[in-house]
């Protein structure tokens, strides 16, 4: 009763008379108007209710796409201010004001285990025949309790190689390279080493830098303790979505990392040129081919693993991640990647995280949306429907 009276509802749908009837109850009134979008995620500000997505071109840099959810209109807060448009975005709980794109920072979950690959296979720490076995739980018997870290599956992936075991993102597999980082000439586990090795090879990707884009951003710090679960994207590492879509392009280049770039030129009232914006390199990282191929053919494996994009028929390299900020609120949902699809369009770089969005299952299916949309594969009116859409959405941890 009380969004009505607030003006929130309108009376005037049949839904509010079955309401006053007593033939529709209050839960059913609320979930129809929650998947009618007419009360939105960001208003009831329940875990999830913000998300973000950062689509670049990989080869300069240039963003194509950066979403904060919720967003407003800025037109109503130019020139004459809507105040009391204001004073709502300002109390809303969800933190429009907030850029989930840009200033948000949170772990990186399994989409750091790339990083590990190429830590793993340039240090000699493991090699492209090394086979190692998941039963389901890391470190028994090899380092302290507070170091022991199950596999999201638990009855164990058996024996991979680094290929399968970034497909099938094992965490066993990839806390044994973090162990086998730290390892001294006396076969000791040291933890300070591990961590060491962790930060140059994140450093070699560029997840150390600000993006440099154009708006305030919020400089990542890669993990500086406990290299056992930071070397599966939990530690301390924290990074904005801004910056996981630079690294996913980093990946897609082989090794060049650019400054992001959300403007062409600044001009003058009169149209005079006062700056213009090309491609900075801001890293070059050295590995060999085999290794990137490794990489890339694990980024593969994910795709061809997950039934979100089964009918998909884009050729699409990514990787999953759920992190783990609170043991009271849902991990958060992230997905990163870069396709290509013909000869007509160019291929893109992204990320996407839902903020306690549960399972990196969710940021797979708002990929998949983006990537129907950016190559025409759906009609725009079947991805953008205009009402909440369930299909497809998981609370399940696979990753």
């Amino acid at each position: 009763g009380l969004l009505y009276d607030q003006n929130i509802l309108s009376t005037d749908d049949a839904a509010y008379q079955s309401f006053q009837a007593g033939k529709l109850s209050p839960y059913d009134l609320m979930i129809q108007k929650i998947q009618s979008l007419e009360i939105t995620p960001a208003q009831l500000a329940l875990d999830p209710c913000s998300g973000s997505m950062v689509v670049v071109d990989p080869d300069s840099g240039e963003v194509r796409a950066l979403v904060t959810y919720p967003g407003y209109d800025n037109n109503r807060l130019a020139n004459q201010m809507d105040t009391a448009y204001y004073n709502q975005l300002y109390n809303d709980l969800s933190t429009p004001f907030y850029n989930k794109a840009t200033q948000q920072l949170t772990a990186p979950g399994s989409t750091f285990k790339p990083v590990m690959v190429a830590a793993g296979l340039n240090e000699g720490v493991i090699d492209e025949n090394t086979i190692i076995n998941c039963d389901g739980l890391f470190g028994e018997g090899l380092v302290s309790s507070t170091d022991q870290l199950r596999c999201w599956y638990s009855p164990g992936h058996g024996d991979l190689n680094v290929v399968s075991g970034l497909a099938n993102s094992c965490n066993e597999f990839f806390c044994t390279i973090g162990y086998r980082l730290g390892l001294n000439a006396e076969g000791e586990f040291v933890q300070d080493d591990a961590i060491s090795k962790i930060q140059m090879y994140a450093s070699m990707f560029g997840l150390d830098q600000d993006t440099n884009l154009q708006i305030s951003e919020s400089s990542p710090h890669v993990s500086d303790e406990l290299p056992i679960p930071s070397s599966i994207g939990q530690g301390t590492h924290l990074y904005t979505t801004a910056q996981l879509a630079r690294y996913a392009a980093t990946i897609q280049t082989r090794g060049t990392s650019y400054d992001l770039n959300l403007l062409d030129k600044v001009t003058d009232s009169s149209g005079n040129v006062i700056e213009e914006y090309s491609p900075q390199i801001a890293n070059q990282s050295q590995f060999s081919d085999a290794i990137w191929d490794d990489i890339h053919e694990g980024m593969r494996g994910v795709i061809q693993n997950n039934a979100t994009f089964s009918d998909l028929p884009v050729e699409l390299y990514g990787k999953t991640g759920t992190a783990e900020e609170s043991r009271n609120r849902p991990n958060h949902a992230l997905f990163i990647g870069f396709s290509h699809y013909g000869e007509e369009q160019e291929d893109i770089a992204f990320a996407v995280r839902i903020a306690y969005g549960y399972s990196s299952g969710n940021a797979a299916v708002a990929a998949k949306d983006m990537l129907s949309y950016y190559y025409n594969l759906e009609d725009e009116t079947e991805v953008l429907t205009g009402t909440a859409d369930s299909e497809g959405l998981t609370t399940a941890v696979t990753d």
